[in-house]
């Protein structure tokens, strides 16, 4: 378990030397949004093997045609969102080696990728919803086709949850002390314009 920011014991070994690149605070509070995105990964990486094999296994009876392409559009979606959630991770791991003193570089290309897959993690989650949705209802609800597209809905929207929406802040994932302090400074800045 991580030292509170309370804990004064460290507090000295946390707080990086003036003109330092390496922000070990920063690195140490980062930790736990770098495993939810790697959690996030996973769930996305079995949305897409679930939906696989609700594909390959969707019932002859629905006919070949509608119910199949809504099982391939869970698939797609899917697909999209291991993507996404793969770029999370990337942009956080590099967030993480940059942090911890092994890469000096700027962050800000890295945060704005982050919100843009950020911001489409909703509409793949959306999409998802509708072709499990349907898909199931084409499957016949109780189908192993269903069953699966119905885990593959649960899997998107964890892999959403815990990897799509955790995008990069330059300053440090949301929480710390210097991330509140740049945050303070720059909303005084605000009123006193």
């Amino acid at each position: 378990m991580l030292p509170s920011m309370g804990d004064d014991r460290d507090f000295p070994t946390r707080i990086a030397a003036y003109g330092a690149t390496a922000q070990p605070a920063i690195a140490a509070r980062m930790a736990p949004h770098l495993r939810l995105t790697e959690v996030g990964a996973v769930c996305a990486a079995l949305a897409v093997l679930a939906a696989t094999i609700a594909v390959v296994l969707f019932p002859s009876f629905a006919g070949a045609g509608a119910g199949r392409s809504w099982a391939i559009g869970a698939l797609v979606s899917a697909g999209f969102m291991l993507a996404i959630c793969v770029i999370q991770v990337a942009v956080w791991r590099r967030a993480l080696a940059s942090w911890s003193g092994r890469r000096v570089q700027d962050l800000h290309a890295e945060a704005r990728l982050s919100w843009i897959v950020h911001l489409l993690s909703y509409a793949v989650a959306l999409a998802a919803l509708f072709t499990c949705m349907e898909g199931s209802a084409e499957a016949g609800w109780i189908s192993t086709s269903a069953v699966l597209l119905t885990g593959t809905l649960f899997l998107l929207i964890a892999a959403q949850v815990l990897a799509g929406v955790q995008f990069l802040r330059p300053s440090g994932p949301p929480g710390t002390l210097p991330a509140h302090i740049r945050r303070l400074r720059e909303q005084s800045r605000w009123r006193n314009d």
